[in-house]
């Protein structure tokens, strides 16, 4: 059995050996070349990508006033020329909302207030940096004009490429 699992291999083996192979020439150089180099192409084509990546969430307590997050852009590759820009948006106006009233709240990028309606982009990445990131800062406070119910507030902020 194991004699014909050999011939099998090796008659197979002599099959291969007869069929037509393709070469490529494109840098055939022979002595009777009067120049005697050749030249390839090399290259390497990179996608145009990225990745932001945003807080999971922001939750205030009454002794966690003011928090702190970050906003980052990694593995970014741009076409020549591009930017990538990351803008926030509030469902609310910055306000957290439940059916009884409204807690107002602020965000800061990198020390700049973020106005309600905001059409500025708050992280910007252009094309050569490979990644960027921002420090977002998010603060509340409960005044005498403004005194909430208890329960449970939110609001919704969306981050747009």
């Amino acid at each position: 059995m194991v004699v014909k699992m050999i011939k099998k291999l090796l008659t197979a083996a002599a099959v291969l050996t007869l069929m037509p192979m393709t070469a490529s020439a494109d840098g055939v150089i022979d002595q009777s070349a009067a120049d005697q180099s050749s030249s390839i192409s090399v290259g390497h084509y990179v996608d145009a990508s990225y990745t932001v990546t945003i807080p999971a969430s922001v939750t205030f307590t009454d002794s966690e006033k003011v928090v702190e997050r970050s906003l980052q852009a990694s593995d970014v590759f741009l076409n020549e020329g591009a930017k990538l820009n990351v803008y926030v948006s509030s469902l609310n106006g910055f306000k957290m909302t439940n059916n009884e009233g409204y807690i107002e709240y602020y965000m800061m990028v990198n020390g700049h207030d973020i106005p309600q309606d905001s059409e500025v982009a708050i992280l910007t990445v252009t094309a050569g940096d490979n990644s960027g990131w921002a420090v977002l800062r998010f603060g509340t406070e409960l005044s005498d004009e403004h005194k909430a119910y208890a329960g449970n507030y939110s609001d919704t902020l969306t981050f747009t490429v």
